[in-house]
């Protein structure tokens, strides 16, 4: 699994420090902090931080605090990070985030291919400022099942409370969902019996957490995407993420 953490504060014309400087604040005492960036702003301020002789204020300010906190932002090249992080950083960068209902906590996307031999599955989770990349694979061919199981993690990964708002790239799945409450009743060693077995495991380990699920009206397709890279990242072995 690997997790990003995001959010935005106020910045005006010092947008550049309070970003560097909120990177420097989320990260432990004598850490190194390599920094991604696509924003030449950011890239300029940090060059100054690292030039001792520079006078420009900001810099000035951030290098005191950095020296105050023992940390050390260093310049990296975005073109090095997964895929999945840079557009991510470019959406923010560039306002076009989608919006996600304040009523949801978490926006899930899910996905699955199989080679009839093993599943691959990649889940993408969004909320409460962060993104949660998680890909797994498993023996067999059953791509709505398999999907079904990812909420297993889903679940584990939320922790408790809220509404997550779930789409399955598989139509099987999705409509496991928007038919929970009869799928829900039913019972038996047949498909529909198998169906409802495993939402009501589900349904019972999300009600102990005091978590909503409940299908999304549509998907996020820039989310959706996402979630595809990750399934060909799980099937390909190679960081296309």
């Amino acid at each position: 699994m690997s997790v990003g953490h995001y959010h935005t504060i106020p910045a005006g014309d010092t947008w550049a420090q309070n970003a560097l400087s909120e990177a420097a604040r989320m990260s432990r005492i004598g850490a190194a902090i390599r920094i991604h960036t696509t924003e030449r702003d950011v890239t300029d301020l940090l060059r100054d931080v690292r030039r001792v002789d520079s006078k420009n204020p900001q810099a000035q300010d951030l290098r005191t605090e950095l020296r105050r906190q023992d940390k050390e932002l260093i310049p990296a090249r975005p073109d090095r990070e997964p895929l999945i992080w840079r557009e991510f950083i470019s959406m923010i960068g560039s306002g076009k985030t989608p919006h996600i209902s304040p009523l949801v906590t978490y926006l899930v996307n899910t996905s699955a291919l199989t080679d009839f031999e093993h599943v691959y599955c990649g889940v993408v989770m969004i909320g409460r400022g962060q993104i949660l990349v998680h890909t797994a694979k498993t023996k067999g061919d059953d791509l709505v099942e398999a999907e079904l199981d990812m909420m297993s993690w889903v679940l584990e990964a939320v922790g408790g409370g809220g509404r997550v708002d779930v789409h399955h790239s598989q139509d099987g799945a999705r409509r496991i969902w928007e038919q929970a409450d009869v799928l829900a009743q039913e019972k038996g060693d047949d498909a529909l019996g198998h169906s409802g077995s495993r939402l009501r495991t589900l349904v019972r380990e999300a009600g102990r957490l005091r978590t909503h699920i409940q299908p999304a009206r549509r998907p996020v397709p820039e989310y959706d995407r996402f979630a595809r890279l990750a399934v060909a990242s799980a099937y390909a072995g190679d960081h296309l993420l």
